[in-house]
């Protein structure tokens, strides 16, 4: 049994600590966010004019990721880049506060009844996900989990391609609260879903909540 004495307080944040070359996007408005993805375009693309077109699309997408992740109470923004030099990697990761769980009274503060609740409610708030649903580990407890494969068809220069991207959702129990921090992991990678899973799941298993930082 765990000794809420060493649990972390309810106000404590979701630490994680995370290898390679990870980007912020500013999220408190669309100017803030166009000023650092700039800032990321730049430094992942370089400043050469034959990259000005690959630099633009950078910006506005993270721009636009900002502005959805925003307008669905997103707290955080994080843009990996590199796995390590001259290693590339994409993927992001954003954090939310998901109230759409009603926790009575009578469920308490208990992590795993709290999940218990939100995995009876997948089917009603995510009915596509809930089949993918399992419990992994992090440095505190346990997490939800639920993941997709998004397939998108594109057309570019009379020629279509098909693009699939993971989408990895990764629900914590906030500290001796029913409230509830959603993690979604996501990357073009889609071709290769397991070993990316395997990868989010590492950066889960060692985040933890925290009352001396932010998400890093």
């Amino acid at each position: 049994m765990t000794d809420p004495r060493t649990q972390p307080p309810a106000d404590a944040e979701l630490v994680f600590r995370l290898i390679g070359t990870w980007w912020r996007v500013d999220l408190e408005s669309d100017d803030a966010a166009r000023a650092s993805a700039t800032a990321v375009a730049r430094g992942t693309l370089g400043a050469a004019d034959q990259h000005a077109t690959a630099r633009r699309r950078m910006r506005d997408d993270l721009v636009e990721a900002a502005r959805a992740a925003r307008a669905a109470q997103g707290r955080l923004l994080l843009l990996q880049t590199e796995l390590g030099p001259g290693d590339p990697m994409s993927a992001t990761l954003t954090l939310y506060d998901d109230d759409r769980v009603r926790m009575s009274p009578a469920i308490g503060t208990a992590p795993d009844r709290v999940l218990a609740v939100l995995e009876a409610s997948l089917p009603t708030i995510a009915p596509e996900l809930a089949p993918t649903a399992v419990r992994r580990p992090f440095g505190g407890g346990e997490v939800v989990r639920v993941h997709r494969v998004e397939v998108q068809v594109e057309s570019e220069a009379g020629q279509e391609f098909t693009r699939r991207r993971l989408v990895v959702q990764y629900w914590y129990p906030r500290p001796d609260s029913k409230r509830l921090v959603l993690a979604v992991l996501s990357t073009p990678l889609g071709d290769i879903p397991n070993a990316l899973l395997s990868y989010f799941d590492a950066i889960v298993e060692v985040s933890r909540f925290a009352v001396d930082g932010a998400a890093s």
